[in-house]
């Protein structure tokens, strides 16, 4: 769907050059929901304007559906993003016109029909069910139904991908929730292809298939989420999954202060729910002391997390360990 090939933005700063997003490689898979997660500053929010041409690139490629917008003039490039929608985190609804009248902008700009406008209004405001505040204005409206129209308006002319730049960060848990289930029932029903530019792991957590970690403006892992949340691979991917509530932060825990050795294990899917300590316990002469643990409700899948002491024998642990590898836990020795 998405082809990003060596993608570089500068901007010119007086006499000296900010460069924001580096040689960026990336691909994006039909239907799925990616998530670009970084920092403030990161340069995930440029990236995703240069996807759209919000942002003209330095330089490199991306080739959406096969066509190479880097090389598009005006015109093609406007006939373009009607396949592209966009949501923001503030909305960017315009405040004298009424709901109905939000949604109906983009198809007011593509000239169609009255009546073919109002139409796909109703559809659209059923579908994100806002039917009762049709004629209600943005000042009326709580942060959620704002978004809510802000979505309904960037699916109106039925693009194929959906851009979302920091779309839940204004709201509040509870609404998130709300609209990442509502963003889910889209790429389901509609096929869409959803990227979403965030700095929340609970979104990613929630609603992405894949996710691409980016500082200092490079993507520095990309990844399933299952995975991510299983065994990340950068420092800056352990501190986002650490900073979820509940999750284990290795840093707090010292080796030092224990005499046995300390193991973190991670487990997806069926093995979440296997009692694979009291197994371990039985058929390995060693003493288990649990230090913490939890497990995280993915999209599609557990992944369970435990930091374990293990006292024994060096031989015992490292039959314990391979053991616990061959029932598919990841085993690291911290």
């Amino acid at each position: 769907m998405i082809q990003i090939e060596n993608l570089t933005k500068n901007f010119i700063v007086g006499e000296d050059t900010l460069t924001a997003v580096k040689e960026v490689n990336l691909k994006i898979e039909k239907g799925e929901i990616f998530g670009i997660i970084g920092l403030s500053g990161a340069g995930k929010s440029t990236l995703i304007r240069c996807v759209n041409r919000l942002e003209e690139p330095s330089s490199g490629k991306i080739v959406i559906d096969g066509i190479d917008i880097t090389g598009l003039g005006k015109e093609d490039l406007r006939k373009q993003r009607k396949e592209i929608g966009m949501i923001f985190q503030h909305f960017n609804l315009l405040s004298q016109k009424t709901v109905y009248e939000n949604i109906a902008f983009p198809l007011q700009l593509e000239r169609q029909s009255s009546e073919q406008i109002e139409n796909r209004v109703n559809e659209l405001l059923s579908y994100v069910e806002l039917t009762d505040k049709k004629y209600a204005y943005p000042s009326q409206l709580s942060g959620g139904q704002k978004q809510r129209v802000a979505i309904a308006r960037a699916i109106a002319n039925k693009p194929k991908l959906l851009l979302s730049d920091e779309g839940t960060s204004a709201l509040d848990p509870k609404t998130t929730k709300s609209i990442l289930s509502l963003l889910n029932k889209i790429r389901k029903e509609l096929g869409l292809t959803i990227v979403m530019i965030t700095h929340q792991m609970e979104v990613v957590k929630e609603i992405c298939d894949r996710v691409a970690i980016m500082e200092n403006g490079r993507i520095i892992e990309v990844n399933t989420v299952e995975n991510l949340f299983k065994s990340p691979q950068t420092k800056t991917a352990k501190n986002f999954v650490n900073a979820i509530p509940e999750n284990i932060d290795d840093e707090f825990i010292n080796p030092d202060d224990f005499q046995g050795k300390i193991i973190r294990l991670s487990y997806l899917g069926n093995s979440a729910k296997k009692p694979i300590i009291s197994e371990v316990m039985k058929n390995f002469d060693i003493n288990i002391n649990i230090l913490s643990g939890n497990i995280n409700k993915l999209q599609a899948t557990n992944v369970g997390y435990l930091m374990l002491e293990f006292i024994g024998e060096d031989d015992e642990i490292n039959r314990a360990l391979s053991y616990l590898k061959n029932e598919n836990v990841h085993v690291e020795v911290i």
